[in-house]
Formats: C-alpha cells, sequence, structure tokens
C-alpha cells in the first residue's frame, strides 16, 4: 500500500511533508532511508518499522513505544551499540526483515501520536550519522515517496498538502487541456498547468525547437537539444512529462484536416501566432461547446524602446461572440514580435493572465467579474478588464 492514500492523515502527512519516505506495508508503517552508524564506524542507510492498525485512511492505534530496524545494530558516532538497540527478528514482508528492536519509552503514557514516535527514534538514530557526515539526511524529499496510482504527478505534490488546499486543487481532476503552440507564451501556460491536477495536457505545435524559441521559453535548453532542432511540442513533453504524467505531444500543425485531435478536451488554450489559421480552430471549439482562451501580444519599437499590449480573449458556451470580436486579425506590419524580440517577461506574464483565468473559470479563485477580455499595456503597465463598468 503506497503512502498516498493516507494522507489525510495528519501524523503520516506530517511525515511526508517533513521529507520522510514512508509506506504502508503488510501492516507496518515502514520508514526508508534512514542513515545510521555501522559498528565499522560507516554510515548506512536502513528503515523503522511497526505494526500499526489502519481505519480507511487513517492510523487508529499501534503496538506500544516499540519500534524495529532493518540494517545492521544501529551505533554512535564512535561505533558502540546504541544503548536502546536488542537483537529481535521481526518479519514485515516477503523480501522485507528487521533484525533489530528499538525500545527508549519517553514516560509511562509512551509517545503522543505517531509522528512523535518516528521522529524521536529518527533523530536517536540519524544524528549519530549526521555526526559523521552532515550532508545525510533522513527525509530526502517528494522524489523518494510513492504517489497514488490516480495522481496525475510523477512525484508528491507537498506544497498543495502543506497549504490544506488538497480540496481546492481536486477541481483539477478529470479536466483535458491541450495547448496550441509553444513558441513563447504556450511554454509558459504548460509550466503553470503541468503543476495542477489536471488529467492531460496535449500540447499541439509543428514548428522546430530553435535558439530564438529557447530565449523566450521556461527553464533552459540545452545546446545539444538545439542542435538536434526537435519539434516544439515534443521537446516540452519530454520535459514537462518528469513531473507530469498526463503530458503527450502532437507534432503537426491544426488544419480543418485533423482538427479531430482536439475531441475530448475540456479546455484549449491558443498560443499559435498563426493567426490565419485560428479562426478555423475557433469554428471547430463553438461548434464542439469547448470553452478556450485565445492569447495575444502586439509589441513595437518607437524610438529604441518597444511598447505594446498583451491580450487574453475567454471564449465560453453562450458568451463566444464577445471573444470572437475582440480576437484581432493579423496584422504584421504593425507589429515586430514577428522579428524574434526577446520578450520572455510578456510571454510569462501573457501565460499568467491566462492561466490566472482559467482557474477563475474552473473555481480555483474567487471571481466576481467573470470577465472575457483582459489586456495589459506595457507603456502605462496597466492590467485593464474591458467587462468591468
Amino acid at each position: 500500500m503506497s503512502s498516498a492514500p493516507l494522507v489525510r492523515d495528519p501524523d503520516l502527512s506530517r511525515l511526508l511533508d517533513d521529507g520522510y519516505e514512508v509506506v504502508v506495508q503488510a501492516g507496518h508503517l515502514i520508514v526508508r532511508h534512514i542513515p545510521y552508524v555501522t559498528e565499522a564506524g560507516t554510515v548506512q542507510h536502513g528503515f523503522l518499522a511497526y505494526p500499526v492498525i489502519i481505519s480507511g485512511d487513517r492510523v487508529v492505534s499501534d503496538t506500544d513505544h516499540r519500534i524495529w530496524f532493518g540494517g545492521s545494530a544501529p551505533c554512535d558516532e564512535h561505533g558502540r551499540r546504541l544503548p536502546m538497540v536488542a537483537p529481535e527478528v521481526r518479519v514485515i514482508a516477503d523480501g522485507i526483515q528487521a533484525d533489530f528492536m528499538l525500545s527508549s519509552k519517553p514516560g509511562p503514557s509512551g509517545y503522543p501520536d505517531q509522528y512523535t514516535k518516528v521522529t524521536a527514534y529518527t533523530r536517536m538514530i540519524a544524528d549519530q550519522a549526521q555526526a559523521l557526515d552532515k550532508t545525510v539526511t533522513a527525509t530526502p524529499g517528494a522524489a523518494w515517496q510513492e504517489v497514488d496510482d490516480n495522481s496525475p504527478f510523477v512525484y508528491r505534490d507537498t506544497a498543495t498538502s502543506r497549504a490544506g488546499l488538497a480540496a481546492v486543487h481536486r477541481r483539477f481532476r478529470g479536466h483535458r487541456v491541450a495547448i496550441i503552440g509553444l513558441g513563447g507564451t504556450g511554454g509558459y501556460i504548460l509550466d503553470q498547468v503541468a503543476k495542477s491536477e489536471v488529467e492531460s495536457i496535449l500540447l499541439i505545435d509543428g514548428d522546430h525547437f530553435d535558439n530564438h524559441n529557447a530565449f523566450r521559453a521556461p527553464g533552459a535548453a540545452s545546446l545539444e537539444t538545439l542542435r538536434e532542432r526537435p519539434n516544439k511540442a515534443a521537446y516540452f513533453a519530454s520535459v514537462y512529462s518528469r513531473m507530469h504524467r498526463g503530458v503527450a505531444a502532437y507534432e503537426h500543425y491544426l488544419d480543418e484536416d485533423n482538427l479531430e485531435v482536439l475531441s475530448g478536451a475540456t479546455f484549449v488554450f491558443l498560443a499559435s501566432d498563426d493567426a490565419p489559421s485560428k479562426a478555423t480552430i475557433m469554428d471547430w471549439l463553438e461548434a464542439h461547446d469547448v470553452p478556450f482562451i485565445d492569447v495575444g501580444m502586439g509589441v513595437e519599437e518607437i524610438d529604441g524602446r518597444l511598447t505594446g499590449l498583451l491580450r487574453v480573449s475567454t471564449s465560453l458556451p453562450g458568451r463566444r461572440s464577445q471573444a470572437r470580436r475582440r480576437i484581432p486579425p493579423p496584422a504584421p506590419e504593425h507589429d515586430d514580435y514577428g522579428r524574434n524580440i526577446q520578450t520572455s517577461d510578456l510571454n510569462a506574464l501573457n501565460a499568467l493572465l491566462a492561466v490566472g483565468r482559467w482557474k477563475r473559470h474552473l473555481g480555483i479563485y474567487s471571481d466576481v467579474t467573470d470577465e472575457s477580455f483582459t489586456t495589459y499595456s506595457l507603456i502605462t503597465n496597466e492590467i485593464a478588464n474591458e467587462d468591468l463598468p
């Protein structure tokens, strides 16, 4: 049994958030990756384990103050066996056996909770190892922890559990997002969406990822990657699938012949700078009742300085006309963005405005405006909601 179904248990949640590698297996709570000192004076890693009773997703009781240790006999920093250590074999599960019982009772009532018990024994053992090697730790972090099979993440999201926002973030579950265009703003949209619990994220782009893309995209592409000129969608999918299980790439441009790739999407971000193709895509999304956000940037160089406008247009079922009339046709003669002016900060801001609007649509954030059109003016440093009176 993984730790994830038990994250509602307050003690186990605290242990996981602290970075302990905790699982419940064969009726035992097991804490792995515990550094200890051997009789030879070297630092190794073992595990702590003790039997527990689980009710639903809570640990309702354990045996007593005792705990078992898997590894050789834990010692102090000089290689002397700790006084609380006694040889005693306990079979935890097939292939998992503890060889020592540890007994340290803090008072007549024992330990008040699971968290106190685990952390107390860990300190008694791991402090000796840290006296020899300050770099060792019993809390290696989320990357070591098992994740619920229902979670879209590759590793545990401790930020959400620490903030107590698990119920709010569950609203992402079941949503299937498509991002069309990964040249600039789309990459930053992905960076935020990949940190949510959406079911899937489909990345759509038929172009190569080149140097100018690297300078207006999140992260830092390697020189070797740029030499290979990967497809943009494939490149970003390879990066963000390290965090989110549901990221997939469609390595083609969209046109009237392949729009069915959007079937099943519950929300679409249009971040493509191919304005002529947007009308066809928007027609399909409207016909299939799919909500979407279109983002846009207009940047001009005037007297050696840049000015421009960022735009977020939101199209929802029943409110299509407001968005459609506010998505401008292409005007390359008035836009220096196509010259690849490096504006990654504006790309990021455009993306964050769009993602924030999407989260308000989902009910993640409070919203009393329900706006369909937002702009940011670079020259006045002003965000305007044009739906407000």
